[in-house]
């Protein structure tokens, strides 16, 4: 009789502990706009903020480190798939991120990492593509870009160029050219929402845009003409696109 009561309790409080830690889904929704309307690309029809007349062909990002802040302030990181999205324009499944597993309750922010950081940004981890096509030069730093905006613009001599906004890792360089540094250049963004995750198997949608002048006029003025094509090994560029980069994203509204 002791055998089964003993049983009995055990199985009890095992359901109560289960029942006490339920859970849900989320699913993240990655969107881009230029001037808050969705990107039309290979339309050479947007200025930026310095006045340089662009188009936007392509647009690829990686988001780390996700966390889920409750009520009580307490941070929720999620380890499904490492932490780390993909997100390609012109890849429709790469546009959402079902995360499961979130602790039912009150959540009133997210936080991630733009990019990759030192922990994370490893060279070969990924081994199939489109990640694996993200690779940034091992003699550049290694590990793999954090963004590439790809494109067209009209230089101020009227003569159409490449635009090949690629962020990641930089360099520091000596008078011989040398490379004495590497940075780190991901930042953390940090968004408020106001979302409730239920266990009640319906899905939340929460759409986190990227507001794609805001690269260019917040808090730096970036101008095509002064940095040209390509800013892999331009250590200055990449600093402004940082420091702009911490405005450029929003969560439009929560779907419940």
């Amino acid at each position: 009789m002791q055998i089964h009561k003993f049983f009995f309790i055990l199985s009890t409080l095992i359901f109560l502990a289960a029942s006490c830690h339920r859970y849900g889904s989320v699913e993240i929704n990655f969107t881009q706009t230029i001037d808050g309307e969705p990107v039309r690309c290979n339309e050479l029809i947007y200025a930026n903020a310095a006045g340089n007349l662009y188009q936007v062909n392509e647009i690829k990002y990686f988001i780390s480190k996700m966390i889920f802040i409750d009520a009580n302030g307490k941070a929720i990181e999620i380890t499904q798939d490492d932490g780390i999205h993909y997100v390609d324009r012109n890849s429709e499944n790469t546009l959402h991120w079902k995360i499961d597993e979130i602790p039912q309750g009150q959540y009133v922010g997210i936080e991630f990492v733009f990019g990759l950081d030192k922990n994370d940004n490893i060279s070969n981890r990924f081994v199939n593509p489109p990640e694996s096509n993200f690779a940034w030069p091992n003699h550049l730093g290694g590990g793999y870009h954090y963004m590439q905006i790809n494109g067209k613009f009209l230089d101020k001599e009227g003569k159409m160029q490449n635009l090949n906004i690629h962020t990641g890792i930089g360099q520091i360089y000596n008078d011989n050219n040398e490379v004495t540094e590497f940075v780190h250049n991901c930042f953390t963004v940090i968004l408020p929402v106001n979302l409730y995750i239920d266990a009640d198997k319906i899905l939340r949608i929460l759409p986190v845009n990227m507001e794609i002048q805001r690269w260019f006029d917040t808090p730096n003025l970036y101008n095509f003409d002064d940095f040209g094509s390509g800013i892999m090994q331009n250590q200055h560029a990449q600093e402004l696109l940082k420091k702009n980069g911490e405005n450029v994203f929003t969560v439009i509204q929560v779907i419940r």
